[in-house]
């Protein structure tokens, strides 16, 4: 036993060393995405979501009103995205994380000043930056670094959400019911003034040498063209030569776009309407919520790590198989009669939904290959961005249509679920399976 668990942990030394012998320097990029993901793109989703029952009563707005704030932040972030992919390319992640950063703690401290339904939509604009391009950012940082542990790595980095889950929304909602729905965000701007710029400024790292490629993407010395413009492509692929107008023509590329646009509308149009949901419609308190909402994020943190193995794994086909689950527990809120059923609602909820927020970069690089890597990614993203932004306002508006209940709305977004996943599982990984049967040739003549 003792030598087995020896085995294990010297794996794990070898698999985080770097060419110097030290820490491969990506798991500290891997490190720093987690006070971004925490204190911006985290505190912004949990806090509006906790804070929706209080609005609605403060400033007397319908539920479609309420989630539309999700809506233009959706928007916003749909807009920016698409460029964020472009200028990632060419100026770097740490400048897009500073921007992001900015502009976020901004919106953070607007909500003080929101006193109606229009000031509160527009406080929508701001925590844009901190969603779809911030994730973008640290996807694409991670993505980079890594090859053949990116599945792990991406699951490492999005456990960050599960961390902020696990630990925040009670906190979040003494904060909301002790100082006021408005101020919570304001006191939290500190947070990311005090945090996050000084963790981006001396760990995030842009490029990286010869030596760390060769670690992670091959045994052999980095050829020079390994580099482009500093950054990172896989050697002896060629795919950086590939025109991104190419991958444009290509019909499996938009089926992936059409699929990325549903992720985004199931993904929030559920998400933002069940605290609502819980609360107004099913009586349950904002605290037993929010006590919920950390168990399901316990579960979560394991689940974002299986699923990097898995995916790295199954590919395409485990990315289908995450889609079935999030189905699974979207149906499961027709359930829910009190904390028991709650409970097991949530905690299925946590773990099909690690997956999908690591699942972007595994299919474009499964598909399409690490050349323009920030360009596919930008716009998946920014396609995902407008289903983010309609299904919120959808699913609300259906919800007062349908005389109060969520019933057709859920109905709906398990459907379509199950299509997004038959189209997953057809899909089939092109890069992934010229790097495998390149691999596979190669080993007959090494031995």
């Amino acid at each position: 036993m003792s030598n087995r668990f020896t085995r294990v942990f010297r794996e794990i030394q070898s698999e985080i060393k770097g060419p110097d012998g030290k820490m491969y320097y990506g798991w500290w990029n891997v490190a720093a995405v987690f006070p971004c993901v925490i204190f911006i793109f985290s505190t912004a989703n949990m806090m509006l979501q906790l804070m929706y029952p209080a609005v609605e009563s403060a400033l007397n707005l319908t539920r479609a009103e309420v989630v539309s704030i999700y809506s233009v932040k959706s928007g916003t972030a749909a807009i920016v995205a698409f460029g964020a992919g472009f200028l990632i390319d060419r100026w770097g992640v740490k400048t897009i994380l500073y921007l992001c950063a900015t502009m976020t703690m901004l919106g953070f401290v607007f909500f003080h000043f929101i006193d109606g339904k229009w000031m509160w939509w527009l406080a929508g604009i701001p925590l844009g930056f901190s969603s779809i391009p911030l994730l973008l950012a640290t996807k694409t940082l991670v993505a980079r670094w890594f090859n053949r542990r990116l599945g792990l790595a991406l699951g490492l980095a999005a456990s960050a959400t599960s961390i902020s889950g696990m630990v925040f929304p009670v906190f979040f909602a003494w904060l909301i019911q002790t100082y006021g729905w408005n101020n919570g965000l304001p006191i939290m701007s500190l947070a990311i003034l005090f945090v996050v710029f000084p963790v981006v400024y001396f760990v995030v790292k842009d490029t990286q040498t010869k030596e760390e490629v060769s670690r992670e993407f091959g045994n052999e010395a980095a050829s020079p063209r390994t580099f482009v413009k500093g950054r990172l492509i896989e050697e002896s692929q060629g795919d950086g030569g590939v025109p991104f107008s190419n991958i444009l023509r290509k019909p499996v590329f938009w089926v992936l776009c059409v699929v990325q646009f549903f992720i985004g509308f199931v993904d929030q149009g559920f998400t933002q309407n069940v605290t609502p949901f819980l609360v107004k419609d099913l009586g349950f308190t904002l605290t037993r919520v929010a006590f919920t909402v950390s168990l399901s994020f316990i579960l979560g943190f394991s689940s974002k790590i299986f699923f990097g193995w898995f995916f790295d794994r199954y590919s395409l086909k485990g990315i289908s198989l995450c889609y079935v689950m999030i189905a699974f527990y979207i149906s499961l809120a027709f359930g829910i009669q009190g904390l028991v059923t709650l409970i097991i609602f949530q905690l299925a909820r946590g773990f099909a939904h690690g997956g999908v927020l690591m699942e972007e970069p595994v299919v474009a690089k499964h598909t399409f290959g690490p050349g323009h890597l920030g360009k596919i990614l930008g716009t998946f993203s920014s396609i995902t961005a407008l289903g983010l932004m309609l299904g919120p306002i959808t699913v609300g508006w259906w919800y007062g249509q349908a005389g109060n209940t969520y019933i057709p709305a859920f109905l709906t977004l398990v459907g379509i679920m199950l299509a997004c996943a038959t189209a997953m599982f057809l899909i089939k990984p092109e890069y992934r399976l010229r790097q495998k049967q390149e691999q596979s040739q190669l080993e007959p003549a090494e031995s």
